[in-house]
């Protein structure tokens, strides 16, 4: 098992990047959540992908921590917030030709914005992960402390923990 200042120094040599990513290759919208966590006995960070209603075996709770959570039913962001305003506007226009086109639309498909991008080649995973970090920063440096607090208590019985 990693030791406490291991642990520290490990959280602390990530980047956001490292964070975030692993979860969001595991999170599917309203399928799946993606969590980002370390293997307590090996050090190692990766995703994994939990279904909704399914729940980590008490084995795994044992031998990792949770460093970052995306739920299945978060919307981390508006096409407004992705999208310029120019490309929003055609993805308007192209929602609006979809729907003339198609008589079963569902104007709230979340394939509709990876299809527009993929056209219009946008790099959809990395916009993401440009609005994720941005958010995170921001928590990020204002509570470094309690991230990494809260990350130590999931290892180690608060009697023992060194502030």
């Amino acid at each position: 098992m990693l030791s406490e200042e291991e642990l520290r120094r490990l959280i602390e040599s990530l980047t956001i990047r490292e964070i975030i990513e692993p979860a969001l290759d595991n999170w599917t919208r309203y399928e799946s959540t993606g969590k980002t966590v370390i293997d307590l006995k090996s050090g190692r960070v990766y995703g994994i992908s939990l279904k909704s209603n399914e729940l980590l075996e008490l084995d795994h709770d044992n031998n990792h921590i949770e460093l970052y959570k995306i739920e299945s039913h978060e919307d981390l962001f508006d096409e407004e917030d992705l999208l310029s305003e120019d490309e929003y506007n055609r993805f308007q226009e192209f929602k609006d030709r979809k729907e003339l086109e198609d008589e079963d639309f569902d104007d709230y498909d979340p394939e509709l914005l990876s299809e527009f991008c993929m056209m219009e080649s946008i790099d959809e995973k990395e916009r993401i992960i440009s609005i994720l970090i941005e958010d995170y920063q921001e928590y990020h440096f204002n509570n470094y402390q309690d991230f990494e607090h809260s990350i130590i208590l999931n290892y180690y019985d608060e009697d023992d923990y060194t502030y």
